[in-house]
Order: structure tokens, then sequence, then C-alpha cells
């Protein structure tokens, strides 16, 4: 029989890296490299509605869980499970770590109430092989681990805000999170709003990978891309998950 495949997934802020380093990690393990959402047709329509609707017909934060949800579902169905269970390993580019970080940290979701949404989705598929787990999450998860003034200058409200600011909001939300509130010469409403959800999902990775350290493991993503590649590959590599 046919061992099946093994599930890992990179995981960080927006401009961590992760897709390229999902991309390298892949071509190195000869993986399926896929990504949540838009990882299959259907998942493709719903990553537009997801990430392109104008700020007028956006998704209501929990219309938005939902809409990542069938995306997961429709990706662990139709990708995940088939590749699994022909023995070939499947590294995906975000997975259920962003639900939690995005629309639970983030949107202010209730945790409990998403994971039981996450393990709704991520269902074993009728038919699948039993050699599949019940619930099909990753075995291991990579969290690329960067400075939030770091992270890539094209998301749209870091843009707004100089790099040493932000540094100096970072230190202080690590000590008291009341000292975003936007007051003085800072950002605006909207903008300490925006940094504020960022800090909230930015700073939720650290506290995520705390929580499962059998499946989760923290990989420094500073630096040039084979730097990060290497550490990936390393991290990977030596995870007890991946042991055959």
């Amino acid at each position: 029989m046919t061992a099946r495949g093994r599930y890992i997934a990179l995981e960080g802020f927006d401009g961590s890296g992760k897709s390229t380093q999902a991309e390298l990690l892949a071509t190195h393990l000869d993986a399926a490299g896929t990504r949540e959402p838009g990882g299959t047709p259907l998942g493709a329509s719903l990553r537009e509605a997801l990430l392109h609707s104008s700020p007028d017909h956006a998704p209501a934060p929990r219309t938005e869980a939902l809409l990542f949800a069938a995306d997961r579902s429709q990706h662990i169905a139709t990708v995940v499970a088939p590749a699994l269970e022909a023995g070939r390993d499947v590294v995906t580019d975000r997975s259920y770590g962003s639900t939690l970080a995005y629309q639970g940290y983030g949107r202010g979701l209730a945790l409990d109430e998403l994971r039981s949404l996450i393990d709704y989705a991520s269902r074993r598929p009728a038919g699948a092989s039993t050699e599949l787990p019940e619930i099909i999450l990753p075995d291991v998860v990579v969290l690329l681990d960067v400075p939030l003034v770091d992270a890539d200058r094209r998301v749209h409200h870091l843009d707004r805000v100089g790099g040493e600011q932000m540094s100096l909001l970072e230190d202080a939300a690590a000590i008291d999170p009341d000292a975003l509130q936007p007051s003085g010469d800072g950002p605006d409403r909207l903008e300490g709003e925006a940094l504020q959800f960022a800090l909230r999902v930015w700073r939720s990775y650290a506290e995520l990978c705390d929580a499962e350290p059998d499946r989760w493991v923290r990989v420094d993503g500073t630096g040039s891309p084979a730097d990060v590649s290497a550490r990936v590959i390393e991290a990977v590599a030596t995870h007890p998950a991946m042991a055959d």
C-alpha cells in the first residue's frame, strides 16, 4: 500500500514571503504546490470575490469566513486529499492558520466557532481512503516570522506609515495594546484601524504557533529567498511529522 503523502502549509503575515517559499519547497520536495484561497477553479472564483471586491461590496466578516471555508472544503476534496492518497506531498500557501489569524484575531470572530468551521470544511471527502485522517489538516505548518516593518510594502495600509513609526508602534503594542489608539500626529482614524488590524493579525501568529508546537514550526523569514528557503527545508526535513 502506498504511504500517504504529507501535507505542509506555509503561513505568515502578508509580505512574509510565504508564496515564494511555498513554491521553492514544493519544487524541492517534488510536491503538489497549491494555495488557499484559489487552489481550484471554484476557489479561483471565490478568491476573486474575497480579495478583489470593492469596499462597497466587501463580504461581512462571517460571510468572509464562510467563503474561505467553502474554498477550503473544495480544496481538500479535489486537490489535497487525492494527492495525499496517491502518496504525493502537498505544499500549500496558507491554510487554516490564516482563518484563525485574519477572521479570528483580525476580524474578532469567535475562535471556537472558527475552529469548528475549519474542522467541518477539512473533513475527509466521501470515498477517500480511511488512511487519511478524518480531519485533514496540515501535518506541518511553517510560520515565516518577519518584523511587521519589513513586511511587503505592497500592503496598502503599511505604505502610509513610515518604517520608523511602524517600528515604534510594534514596540509599543508589545507592551500595551492600547498604545495603538490613534492620537496626536499619528495615523488618522482609518489608518489607525488598519494598523490595529495588521498588528492583531501579525501578533496572533506567534500565539497560534505556540499553541500547537507539535504541528507548527517558526522559521526566521528575514534575509534572501535562498537563505530563507534553506531554513524552511531544514525545518520541514527535521519535523517529526516528516519521518518515514
